[in-house]
This record gives C-alpha cells, structure tokens and sequence, in this order.
C-alpha cells in the first residue's frame, strides 16, 4: 500500500500534474488550507509552507513555490507572482511584457516528517509571447510562457506533456 501524499494547492491543474508525476510512490490527495504567504525569498516561503501544511494535515505534505522572474525587471516579481496577477492579469501581463525574457523557478518541499525533508528544483528560461486568449479565469503565465527550444506557449501543451519540459516537471524530477 502506497504512503498517503497531500498535495497541498488550490489549483487543479497543478494537482493534477503532480499527482499524476507522483501517483506511482503515493496515494495523492488535494488539501487546501487557507493561510497566509510570508514574504521573503523562494525557500523561505517554501519552507514556511512546508512547515505549516504538515502542522494542519498531520500526515505527509507536498507544497510549491514557482516564481516567475522577468529580466528587464531585475529579477522581479520572483515570487510574488500571485500577487502581481492581482493588478495585472497574465493576458495584460502577455501584451506589455512581449519579447522579454523571462525565468520560471519551481521549488517543491516534500515534508513526511519534521526531520525528513526534501526540496526538489526546476528552472525553465524562455520568452513571453503574445497570449492569444485573455479569460479572466486563467490566473497563471501559461498563456504567455514559451519556454526556450519550444515553438509556443506551455498552454498549447497538455497538463501530462509539459511535465516532460516544465519547471515543475523539472522540480520533480529534481525531487
């Protein structure tokens, strides 16, 4: 029998791709706890997570961090990503940002104990292009994200093959 896992996010498609990754070593379960984000850098926040899951569920705990860096703005907004969707929806994002080159950075923190933890890493460089579909349910960069090599954004991919390239593919394998 296999160990239960929480994959601890509120968004379906990143469930779905990780417990489709994972299914094979765990049992995969979505938890969604509400909380806050610290501020601070990727594995602060990871690490935050990772820490306050495993207290809420009481069981094994998969948490992420991805960050999406643009290069014309130094770095940021890195990890406040979400934060930045707020003002500036990714199609809006898509259309200002066209030709920049950007970073995506996917942290995973895999906490089965407090003492046994393991911290997975995916990084995806690559451009934004021009989103071509603005839908105000779609809170994430897929819509303008093409990752170097590939000839389109990672949302013309299926959830299962963008795990092949993704930075969460990556992070997974990493972890």
């Amino acid at each position: 029998m296999k160990e239960k896992l929480i994959i601890v996010t509120g968004n379906e498609l990143k469930f779905r791709q990780l417990a489709h990754s994972l299914g094979e070593y765990f049992d995969c379960e979505q938890g969604v706890f509400k909380t806050y984000e610290i501020q601070g850098i990727g594995e602060e926040i990871l690490k935050d997570k990772m820490t306050r899951a495993y207290e809420y569920f009481k069981m094994p705990v998969l948490v992420d961090d991805t960050s999406l860096h643009f290069e014309e703005l130094g770095g940021f907004p890195g990890s406040y990503i979400r934060d930045f969707f707020r003002y500036l929806s990714p199609y809006k994002m898509g259309k200002k940002f066209k030709g920049s080159r950007v970073k995506v950075i996917s942290r995973l923190g895999l906490m089965k104990s407090p003492e046994i933890i393991i911290i997975g890493e995916g990084i995806v460089e690559g451009v934004v292009t021009d989103p071509k579909i603005e839908d105000p349910g779609i809170r994430e960069f897929d819509v303008f994200f093409q990752p170097d090599g590939l000839d389109k954004p990672l949302i013309d991919f299926s959830p299962e093959d963008t795990m092949q390239f993704s930075h969460r593919g990556n992070a997974v394998k990493d972890l």
